[in-house]
C-alpha cells in the first residue's frame, strides 16, 4: 500500500470552553490501486461521552487542482472523534489515487455521540447515518427502542473486527461443537428482527401469520422472498426500480447499491445473539436464573402468555450489545444451505455452506416453529432449516414458513 505523510490540518467549531484537535497522520490506497482509501487522524481532547460532549468530525478531499469532496464522518464514514488515533476507510472516485490527494479535517459540535457503532438507515431517502455509543449501552438502547426506529429505520449494531466469539456450547454439541472465532473485519447486524412496518415500507406486502402490530416480526417470508434463486455464496443482483425486486434488493437499491446488504451466515448471527457469551443463554446456563421462570420468561423470552403469538421487537431484555429478542422468537433465515454438519467446521465466519441446486437454508433457530416461541429447550446454539422454494408469487401455503424472520446485516469489506 502506498502512504502520504500529511501536514497537521486543523479547522474547528466549537465551544469555547473546549479545545478539541485534529491531525491528519496519513492518507493510505489499498494495493492494487482500488478506490478504498484509509484515512488515519489523530484527536486531541476530543469527544467525552461521559460529559455528554459530542463531536462530529468532516474531512475534505482535494483531488487534483479542481475536485473536491466532502467525506461527512456521519454519512460517508462512522469517525470516531474521542481522544486518540483512528482509522476510516472512504470510498474514493474511480481512478484517483492519493498521490494526487490532500486532505485536511474539521470538527464540529454535534449533538449525539459520533463513531461507527451502530448504522441507521433511513427506509423512507435511503439516507445511511453513524452513531457512536452513548456513555452506556442502555442508554443506546433507550434511544433506538421507539416505534419510528422500528418503522421508518433500520437500526445495526457494529460488531468489531479483532475479537475473539464462540459459537457452539459444550453441553449441546449436538448442535455445533465450540469453536473460536477472531474476526477479521467489521460487521454489522440489525438490533432487531426485520419487523413488519419495516417490510412494508419498501413497498411489500405483509405475510405474516399475527398482523395484530406492524411492529412485531415480519414472518411467513421465505429465502426467495428475501433475495431470490440467488447462490448463497453470491452477491444480490442490483434492480433499476425502487418497487420491483426482493426484500434486499429494494434496500440495496435505497441506499445507492453501494453497502451489500443481505442475510447474515450462521456463524455472524451466533456471534451476534451471544454478544461475546460462552454460555447455553446470553445471560447464562439456567433459565430461571434467580427468579421465578414465569417472571424470566417476561423478561427475557419474546412471546405472550400463551406462546402462540409474537410481541412487538424490543418488548424484552436485549443482550449485553444491545441486541434484541435473541432468544425465544422467531426463527431467523441466513445464508447457509445444510450442507455443513456442524457449524464449527465453517472456513470462516463470513463464507456461507453452499451445495450446489441445494433449497434448503439454514436457521438461527432459537424458537421453533410450531409457535412454542419460549421453549426451554432452545439455547443460542440450536439450529434449524426449511426449504426456501416459496416465491413471492406462490400461492402455496406460507405456514410453510410460519414463524421464520430475518435480521439484516452488512459485512464492511
Amino acid at each position: 500500500m502506498k502512504s502520504i505523510i500529511l501536514a497537521i490540518s486543523v479547522a474547528t467549531t466549537f465551544m469555547a470552553s473546549a479545545a478539541p484537535s485534529v491531525t491528519i497522520n496519513s492518507v493510505t490506497q489499498r494495493w492494487p490501486w482500488n478506490n478504498k482509501v484509509d484515512i488515519t487522524y489523530t484527536i486531541g481532547d476530543g469527544q467525552d461521552v461521559a460529559s455528554a460532549r459530542y463531536y462530529r468530525l468532516a474531512f475534505t478531499a482535494v483531488i487534483g487542482d479542481t475536485v473536491t469532496n466532502i467525506i461527512d464522518g456521519v454519512h460517508d464514514v462512522g469517525a470516531d472523534t474521542s481522544t486518540g488515533t483512528h482509522t476510516v476507510t472512504w470510498t474514493a472516485p474511480s481512478g484517483y489515487r492519493t498521490d494526487n490527494f490532500k486532505v485536511s479535517a474539521s470538527l464540529y459540535t454535534a449533538t449525539e455521540p459520533a463513531g461507527d457503532d451502530y448504522m441507521i438507515v433511513n427506509l423512507g431517502s435511503g439516507e445511511v447515518t453513524y452513531e457512536g455509543l452513548y456513555a452506556t449501552q442502555d442508554d443506546s438502547n433507550t434511544r433506538y427502542n421507539t416505534e419510528t426506529y422500528k418503522s421508518d429505520y433500520l437500526v445495526l449494531r457494529k460488531v468489531p473486527a479483532g475479537g475473539t466469539y464462540q459459537t457452539g456450547y459444550s453441553a449441546y454439541s449436538t448442535y455445533n461443537a465450540v469453536q473460536n472465532w477472531t474476526t477479521d473485519r467489521d460487521y454489522y447486524i440489525g438490533i432487531y428482527p426485520v419487523t413488519q412496518a419495516q417490510y412494508v415500507k419498501l413497498g411489500l406486502g405483509n405475510p405474516s401469520h399475527n398482523k395484530n402490530s406492524l411492529y412485531r416480526p415480519v414472518e411467513q417470508v421465505s429465502w426467495v422472498d428475501l433475495r431470490g434463486d440467488i447462490d448463497p455464496t453470491n452477491e444480490i443482483s442490483a434492480v433499476s426500480e425502487s418497487d420491483s425486486g426482493t426484500f434486499f434488493q429494494r434496500l440495496n437499491y435505497l441506499t445507492g447499491n453501494k453497502l451489500g446488504f443481505d442475510l447474515p451466515t450462521e456463524v455472524m448471527s451466533e456471534i451476534a445473539e451471544r454478544a461475546g457469551t460462552t454460555t447455553a443463554y446470553y445471560w447464562g446456563d439456567t433459565v430461571s436464573e434467580d427468579s421465578t421462570a414465569a417472571d424470566f420468561y417476561d423478561r427475557y423470552f419474546v412471546c405472550e402468555e400463551n406462546r402462540e403469538n409474537t410481541t412487538p421487537v424490543g418488548s424484552r431484555l436485549p443482550n449485553a450489545w444491545g441486541i434484541y429478542d435473541a432468544i425465544g422468537y422467531v426463527c431467523e433465515w441466513c445464508l447457509d444451505d445444510v450442507s455443513r454438519v456442524d457449524l464449527s467446521s465453517a472456513p470462516d465466519p463470513w463464507t456461507p455452506a453452499c451445495t450446489e441446486n441445494s433449497t434448503w437454508r439454514m436457521l438461527s433457530c432459537t424458537s421453533r416453529l410450531n409457535l412454542s416461541w419460549a421453549s426451554n429447550g432452545n439455547r443460542i446454539s440450536f439450529r434449524g432449516y426449511s426449504d426456501n422454494r416459496v416465491k413471492p408469487s406462490d400461492s402455496k401455503d406460507r405456514t410453510d414458513h410460519l414463524g421464520i424472520g430475518f435480521r439484516v446485516s452488512r459485512i464492511v469489506k
